[in-house]
């Protein structure tokens, strides 16, 4: 049977439109499974939000700008902002995880002191997450802190089926939003002075050219998201950063996690995931549409990704609005 998947927004420079609990407040706050992603991986993407994570159940691998955290159970991660990142499991293994994303907004501007703090915390040569061990009392605080908002989170709690024991449903109290946005504002302060200056990265010269890089990546993601009906190569992607095929390989590997080819493959069995669902197309004119050279390529493609037919999807997507 079809995985019925959580809907994530990702736009053409790789920011991602976060569906929050509440409309008008910056908080998303759940407990998820990996499998709500097609393929067990998050696509790549950033936001100027903090992301909190807590894994609960199962291995959690963490991208993080060029870096992978492997997560245990009981174990936890604080993504800084404004980073790319992705959660995946090699092995397509399944793991629940809390998950708490929460925008500055909310505080960076209260005073002169927390304005100096965020822009502090938040610069890029800065720590790009913090890892949480149950180990360490502060960061015990701060995976507890991350259960406390989903808790008080109108909306919060478990995504999904329970597929582990050990997974536990949250349940918050009411639909006033008051107590997790103060829990909110609180997780956030106890780590804003945690993230120190990179020691992977340099000043100067090599600090310029980091930057440059991930300004590349974004231009080449790009097209990727804009063309991906085209019939798109290497080379058209490599033009779009002004780099060799070599190099943009090179970059997507380091930053994305993933090849070119990886990337166009998703992003166009994300539009056929979209077309599938709320649409009568047929399997032939979706695969058109998406970019795939025939349909018998798109059906291959898509069952080796999504377990299941691009009709068996379908279906499954109709049953659950029945």
């Amino acid at each position: 049977m079809a995985t019925l998947h959580k809907k994530v927004t990702v736009f053409s420079d790789l920011s991602e439109h976060i569906y929050y609990n509440v409309p008008g407040l910056p908080i998303y706050a759940h407990c998820d499974p990996l499998s709500s992603f097609p393929d067990y991986r998050c696509p790549c993407h950033w936001h100027r939000d903090l992301e909190f994570i807590h894994v609960v159940s199962g291995e959690l691998h963490y991208f993080v700008n060029g870096h992978t955290d492997v997560l245990q159970p009981g174990e936890g991660i604080v993504v800084n902002s404004s980073r790319l990142h992705y959660d995946f499991s090699p092995d397509k293994r399944e793991s629940w995880f809390s998950c708490a994303v929460i925008s500055p907004t909310l505080f960076e501007h209260v005073t002169t002191d927390v304005a100096a703090r965020c822009e502090r915390a938040f610069a890029q040569h800065m720590e790009d997450f913090l890892h949480l061990s149950p180990d360490i009392d502060w960061q015990r605080d701060v995976l507890m802190g991350v259960e406390r908002v989903i808790r008080l989170m109108p909306g919060g709690g478990m995504r999904g089926s329970q597929r582990n024991a050990d997974t536990q449903q949250t349940h918050n109290a009411g639909n006033n939003p008051l107590p997790a946005l103060a829990a909110a504002i609180e997780l956030c302060d106890m780590v804003l002075d945690r993230f120190e200056p990179n020691t992977t990265s340099t000043l100067g010269d090599d600090m310029a050219t980091e930057q440059s890089n991930r300004m590349t990546v974004l231009e080449m993601t790009g097209i990727i998201q804009s063309r991906f009906r085209d019939p798109l190569g290497l080379d058209d992607i490599a033009a779009a950063g002004g780099v060799s095929r070599s190099q943009c390989c090179i970059l997507f590997k380091k930053y994305v996690g993933r090849t070119p080819n990886e990337c166009l493959t998703e992003r166009r069995l994300e539009e056929a995931r979209r077309l599938l669902a709320n649409t009568n197309l047929s399997i032939a004119e979706i695969a058109r549409e998406c970019g795939f050279s025939s349909a018998s390529y798109f059906i291959n493609v898509f069952r080796k990704r999504a377990g299941a037919t691009p009709g068996e999807y379908r279906e499954a997507q109709y049953a659950a609005r029945a």
